[in-house]
């Protein structure tokens, strides 16, 4: 192959940039704003790879002419139609000789385990189960956005503590720890005053996904209603990964999972409820740490469009960059 690599993991948060050369080696990593599709639009997510992009490169020295393809792996492309709408703006814009677009989760499935079979599952500011059989099946649950879905999320833990904190000042619900937390969190006299900000956006879906940690402190002091929270989502992501497992044909086989996302770093409130789904499937359960991080999964899955052969030497220097 003539060139280099330009992998891209566009997640609702954050998008990080690596150009790296066919053998592996990374040039630079970077990383710069969010480029979810479905929220920022095909202006706004045209703005972000364009000038992110472009100051990619520049810092690299390396010019669009001499990248042989771009991975995007993004937020919000689940469906074919926006997948193929993304990789024609893309294309225009000019970053590399070849264009490639799919999910955050798919190249986060890539980098996991390396290009081989396995199942992860996501839980960040969203939440999204994505897995690949031995022979190549692809299965995805959950992943439907703030709005529909994203159970066991981020977003879910922060939403259902809002909504924990309200009951307790109607009265119609548990007294819980939540409510002065949240009103000291947000600098108000009682939780309802923030109800204008929530409804007129001031106050985001990333502000209340980054609630989590306060649900998970909050149960950590033995408030039964943030413990509840925190059940209700081990089951919701357990459900999504059992979902997953036998749309792919492992009951009874070895399934490997790997756990992606902030969430992830209090596991502990959630490796109960999924091992004993998984346990439920299959006997053989491993949960195994990601080999690479999504941005290098991109990579990959471009250095295989390309017909490069993901030698261990490839692999090796990946890991090394990641």
């Amino acid at each position: 192959m003539n060139g280099f690599i330009l992998g891209v993991d566009g997640g609702g948060t954050k998008t990080v940039w690596a150009l790296t050369h066919s053998t592996g080696r990374i040039l630079i990593r970077r990383e710069g704003r969010s480029a979810n599709f479905q929220i920022l639009g095909e202006e706004g997510l045209r703005d972000v790879l364009a000038e992110e992009g472009f100051q990619t490169l520049r810092e690299a020295g390396v010019s669009p002419e001499d990248v042989a393809v771009a991975f995007l792996g993004l937020a919000g492309v689940g469906r074919e139609r926006d997948r193929v709408q993304v990789a024609q703006m893309a294309a225009q814009i000019g970053l590399a000789r070849g264009v490639l677009v799919d999910s955050d989760a798919r190249i986060a499935l890539a980098g996991a385990f390396a290009g081989e079979p396995g199942i992860i599952l996501i839980a960040g500011t969203g939440s999204i189960c994505y897995g690949i059989n031995e022979e190549g099946e692809m299965a995805r649950s959950g992943g439907w956005g703030y709005l529909l879905g994203d159970e066991g999320s981020g977003y879910f833990l922060g939403q259902q503590a809002l909504i924990a904190a309200l009951k307790d000042f109607d009265g119609r619900g548990q007294k819980t720890e939540l409510r002065p937390v949240l009103e000291e969190k947000f600098g108000v006299e009682n939780i309802s005053l923030i109800i204008p900000a929530v409804y007129s956006g001031k106050i985001s879906r990333e502000a209340i996904a980054g609630l989590a940690p306060l649900v998970f402190d909050t149960a950590d002091r033995g408030d039964a209603v943030a413990r509840e929270i925190l059940q209700r989502a081990g089951l919701a992501l357990a459900g999504l990964t059992r979902a997953v497992a036998v749309r792919l044909g492992l009951t009874g086989k070895l399934i490997r999972l790997a756990l992606i996302g902030g969430l992830f770093s209090r596991k502990r409130w959630f490796i109960g409820p999924i091992r004993e789904e998984l346990g439920a499937l299959s006997p053989g359960v491993e949960i195994v740490k990601p080999q690479l991080e999504p941005v290098l999964g991109a990579v990959l899955l471009a250095l295989q469009a390309c017909h490069i052969t993901l030698t261990k030497d490839i692999l090796r220097n990946l890991s090394r960059s990641s």
